[in-house]
């Protein structure tokens, strides 16, 4: 059982994290969601207060702890926001669980799956992750750094920092199972073509680890796609731009309940 929060009052927005974090990371945009909106927030398995499982993990795995959280809650239907991983989350749950789902939100996420190349390099990574804690925090930096804008890690090295102290917070184990899950993940942009709900795609110019051409490949699949591209932004909107995505998002949980009467 995953743990998790819940703030505020209306129709239900589930907050899903992405790697190396929990639902801390989404604390920017509290403020703002929660006067509207029954925000949940959990901690995907392994990360903050939840226990990594005896079963490997998967996203499958992650997608019915979400369910669980929403069943705990008497939640029949969510939008569904996830941050990276947990875009591919939101995406698991939805091939899973497609009739719960009143729209999901993308945040630096994509359909396709990794590349072989891309695969090769998490190997490394999970075998790099498991040699030591020094080895594990020369990971967490070399990757904290390319997650942002080159102009915004360069005036915020406290917040690349901040990516690398939350990641050590993370056990190995975690770390290694987050990453092995995320490169075992399927193909979905099919599930895009027939997607019931609206989805939006938040995109960052100068992502590195979701790079903007793939988004906008694939952004054009499902039937209805709101779409929006900040500049300069890398991988982490809540934190280069948390007012930005925060209006993006309300407004597109305005449009996903907007037939919807109140909760």
């Amino acid at each position: 059982m995953i743990h998790y929060t819940v703030i505020g009052q209306g129709q239900p927005l589930v907050l899903i994290h992405g790697f190396p974090n929990d639902s801390s990371a989404w604390e920017p945009l509290l403020p703002a969601l929660t006067e509207r909106y029954r925000v949940l927030l959990p901690d995907l398995p392994g990360a903050g207060q939840s226990p990594l499982p005896d079963t490997p993990l998967s996203l499958e795995y992650m997608a019915a702890e979400i369910a669980g959280m929403l069943d705990r809650e008497q939640i029949p239907l969510a939008v569904l926001a996830g941050h990276s991983m947990g875009g591919y989350s939101a995406l698991e749950f939805a091939a899973h669980y497609p009739g719960r789902l009143k729209g999901v939100s993308l945040v630096h996420s994509l359909a396709s799956p990794d590349s072989e190349e891309k695969k090769e390099n998490r190997r490394k990574a999970i075998a790099l992750i498991r040699k030591g804690e020094a080895e594990k925090e020369m990971f967490l930096r070399g990757m904290a750094q390319n997650l942002f804008a080159e102009s915004y890690a360069a005036r915020h090295p406290e917040m690349v920092r901040k990516v690398v102290d939350t990641g050590m917070k993370l056990s190995t184990a975690s770390l290694a199972a987050f990453y092995q899950a995320i490169m075992e993940r399927s193909d979905k942009r099919e599930l895009l073509d027939r997607l019931d709900c609206p989805l939006q795609w938040i995109i960052g110019n100068e992502d590195t680890a979701t790079p903007m051409k793939d988004a906008l490949e694939q952004c054009h699949r499902a039937r209805v796609n709101a779409v929006s591209l900040y500049e300069p932004c890398g991988h982490m909107s809540f934190l280069e731009h948390p007012d930005w995505l925060a209006t993006d998002m309300i407004a597109f949980l305005e449009h996903c309940y907007r037939d919807a009467g109140p909760q």
